[in-house]
């Protein structure tokens, strides 16, 4: 599996100065092991190491969680149970949930105003459907025990308290544990005294209080699939987590989600730390409001303390291509008042536990501890649990994280400074004698720095989203084809930098237009070049069958034809029909010709990746057409969205609030070109302006395009262009839906489509003053 891992460290988060919020008032604890069922949330996190009789070493984690009929469910409270293993075949998780655990999902999702209106329709039509994949429901009943730890989850798990103190823990699964845990310390309270953690929603119902045996002598057996049971031995740390939900059904935005980077470790001197940095998340915007950065330190004879004053900072970060998530695998570990330093080290892949629990996914990693504590040398275990933001509260924000991971697999080509294997790999000029330095700049200067400008400054990279999500369709690992999104980024890049030369174009992405910035001859064959690197990246990625390959190569060429030749039709125009529609007012042959543009210069090259990406995922044939007609609309749809988008410049939502045009305005009314709103208007206008809105249109000129944006804006051309849009997504949808199971990355894929057709959820509609005066 490709580790993406990469050193850019975030600023370490500080420490807030203010107490704890204070929290609410409780009944006396009770014995650790005895259950709340008076609590909202229960939940019982396990995890440790195990060494079998053969020598063969495990690390595992797991997660029983009930939550309280008061959450929304009208059947009981909901169970959950998650379990991870890793081990010598590997890793392997899965997550159970049963029948009124996705009742409530439901009605939160429902009424989850935080979350982008597009993601919550489709993803309130998949959990219509079912329980998302990967997670499944619970197979049998639950049986569950008021009074003691005795909890049973169907064929799936079973995690009981014993009368000595200590608990036995079974699960069912690729990997089957027995086990008997055995605590070797106390139960304390984590985070601070109370153990208490407050949530984000204001009038407290959401805190939660912790307790942890950081120590725990486990023995049992275990066995894997295809396998006989083996004796095993370890040590384990099981943690209590009760009090107030978040899931409810109904937020409003302004409510943040809950998200914390915590581990927990197991030194060889016998200390047990836990540490976290939690933090409040906005879903919208992903800005983070620090909350505590907290040590909870046991040391080897049970004594407690609590450490604020701490670095905990993470190094390195992986991105998890099917979540877009970012997870630590290294992080730097500073308690004074221990005397320790360490570092935390792990690796995040293969880790992701993808479950509609979590929103979308979390983080639970094994990993190692070494450094020096009071200056002598200690090392140990320990788990990395991140837990991001749940919640996609800004669909396109959520599909611009992919930016980067494309933008790291074209550095294969397109390195941001000089590279020999690099250069020769875009190139093919891996001749004898090697290329010197001065030549290696040179063509470093002249055919990856144009490229990179573009690069460096990324769009909306929905494109190389659909790369990775068709395989996350089909129920396939997108890791190891990581390399394509930067073949979709490319092929974009490639022809924006030429159609903006024949454009006349002055902004890209908010910035000069890169044969502005370094001349028209060299941006021509840096652009031409760039066309043909989808070869050297596509070596980079797990290789198929020679028909398979093939079939992908070909695809790739496909894509590239059919781009040039919409693009041939956009610079000719439709001129003749448009004469006739000015005339006739009969639009149907203009806005045909438009429509068919649009979909070989945007949704045939789009579909021709979906079909790359679904043929090396091994899908069907009907299953590769579906998918190709889908994102073939959703591609067509986003270019005609684009041409409502041009009369003010903005390329985003975000543009939009921020009152910035990334590109300059009404620049196809400028350039006299006939766009889809201009077809529709045709066919709205009546005689005497469709002659007014031709005739403003071969000016050329600002004054001739801001009468021309008023007379498409008052038409209606706008609203028609996007029910157009959004009954082609609609439409090539429906033979796909019956085609896929339910899952995350289902409604994910349909939210695109109807963002793709209409990028701001609210119509678009400018004032006509307002158009006039910004394309002036």
């Amino acid at each position: 599996m490709t580790h993406d891992t990469h050193s850019a460290p975030p600023a370490p988060l500080p420490v807030p100065a203010a107490p704890l919020p204070a929290p609410r008032a409780e009944a006396a604890t009770a014995p650790f092991g005895t259950p709340h069922p008076e609590a909202d949330m229960e939940a019982w996190c396990l995890s440790g190491d195990l060494r079998s009789e053969s020598g063969s070493a495990y690390r595992w984690a797991a997660a029983v969680y009930r939550e309280g009929s008061g959450c929304g469910s009208a059947t009981g409270p909901g169970y959950w149970l998650l379990f991870s293993c890793s081990g010598p075949q590997g890793s392997v998780y899965g997550s159970w949930l049963n029948p009124a655990l996705l009742e409530t999902i439901r009605a939160s999702v429902r009424g989850d105003e935080a979350m982008d209106p597009r993601v919550r329709s489709a993803l309130t039509d998949v959990l219509a459907e079912g329980v998302p994949l990967p997670d499944r429901l619970l197979e049998g009943e639950v049986a569950d025990c008021a009074e003691r730890l005795d909890l049973v989850l169907g064929e799936q798990a079973a995690l009981r308290a014993q009368d000595d103190g200590s608990f036995l823990f079974t699960v069912r699964g690729e990997v089957e544990l027995e086990l008997h845990l055995t605590p070797q310390k106390q139960a304390v309270p984590q985070f601070d005294v109370q153990g208490h953690y407050p949530g984000p929603r204001p009038d407290g119902s959401d805190a939660t209080t912790s307790h942890f045996i950081p120590r725990l002598r486990t023995s049992g057996r275990l066995r894997t699939q295809g396998s006989t049971w083996e004796c095993v031995e370890g040590r384990s740390w099981l943690e209590n987590n009760r009090g107030g939900s978040l899931r409810r059904s109904s937020r409003v935005q302004g409510i943040a989600d809950r998200s914390w980077l915590w581990s927990g470790m197991q030194l060889a001197n016998g200390w047990d730390i836990a540490v976290i940095r939690a933090q409040h998340t906005d879903p919208v915007t992903a800005e983070s409001t620090p909350l505590f950065t907290r040590a909870t330190a046991v040391a080897p004879d049970g004594s407690v303390s609590y450490h604020h004053d701490l670095t905990w900072q993470a190094t390195q970060h992986w991105t998890s291509l099917a979540s877009l998530e970012s997870y630590p695998t290294t992080a730097l570990l500073s308690i004074p008042g221990l005397g320790l330093d360490v570092v935390v080290a792990g690796a995040a892949a293969d880790h992701e536990i993808r479950t509609i629990l979590s929103g979308r996914a979390f983080c639970e990693a094994p990993a190692t501890v070494s450094g020096t504590m009071n200056g002598t040398r200690v090392s140990g275990n320990a788990f990395m649990e991140t837990l991001p933001s749940g919640t996609v509260g800004d669909v396109e924000r959520y599909m611009c994280r992919i930016s980067q991971i494309s933008i790291s697999e074209a550095a294969a080509v397109y390195p941001a400074s000089p590279d020999v294997a690099s250069v020769y790999a875009l190139t093919g000029a891996d001749t004898s004698p090697p290329l010197d330095h001065d030549t290696l700049d040179r063509l470093h200067q002249s055919l990856i720095a144009p490229l990179r400008h573009l690069l460096d400054n990324p769009g909306r990279s929905w494109r190389p989203y659909i790369t990775s999500a068709v395989f996350c369709l089909l129920d396939v690992d997108p890791e190891p084809y990581r390399p394509l999104t930067a073949v979709s980024e490319l092929l974009h890049t490639a022809s924006a930098v030429i159609d903006d030369i024949e454009d006349a174009s002055l902004l890209r992405r908010g910035r000069p237009t890169v044969h502005h910035r370094f001349g028209i001859p060299t941006t021509i064959n840096a652009g031409t070049l760039a066309y043909l690197t989808f070869d050297p990246i596509l070596q980079r990625i797990p290789q198929h069958d020679g028909a398979t390959m093939l079939r992908v190569y070909r695809l790739c060429l496909q894509a590239l034809r059919t781009g040039h030749t919409g693009q041939a039709l956009d610079l000719t125009g439709p001129r003749s029909a448009f004469e006739h529609a000015v005339a006739t007012g009969n639009h149907h042959q203009l806005l045909s010709q438009v429509h068919t543009a649009h979909r070989l210069k945007t949704g045939v090259p789009v579909r021709c990746m979906a079909e790359a990406s679904a043929t090396l995922a091994g899908a069907t044939e009907e299953q590769i057409t579906a998918l190709g007609r889908y994102f073939e609309a959703v591609g067509t749809a986003y270019q005609i969205s684009d041409d409502v988008a041009d009369l003010d410049g903005v390329t985003s939502a975000k543009d939009r609030k921020q009152g910035r045009s990334s590109k300059t305005p009404a620049e196809d009314l400028l350039n006299g070109r006939i766009t889809y709103p201009v077809a529709h208007a045709t066919g709205l206008l009546d005689h005497h302006d469709r002659h007014r809105l031709r005739d403003s249109l071969y000016q050329q000129s600002p004054d001739g395009a801001a009468h021309a944006a008023e007379l498409l804006t008052r038409s209606g051309a706008l609203e028609a262009c996007l029910h157009d849009g959004r009954t082609l997504v609609n439409e090539a949808w429906k033979p796909l839906n019956d085609l896929l199971p339910p899952s995350q990355h289902k409604a994910l894929v349909r939210a695109l489509g109807w963002y793709a057709a209409q990028r701001q959820t609210d119509p678009a509609t400018k004032a006509p003053a307002t158009v006039a005066t910004r394309v002036r």
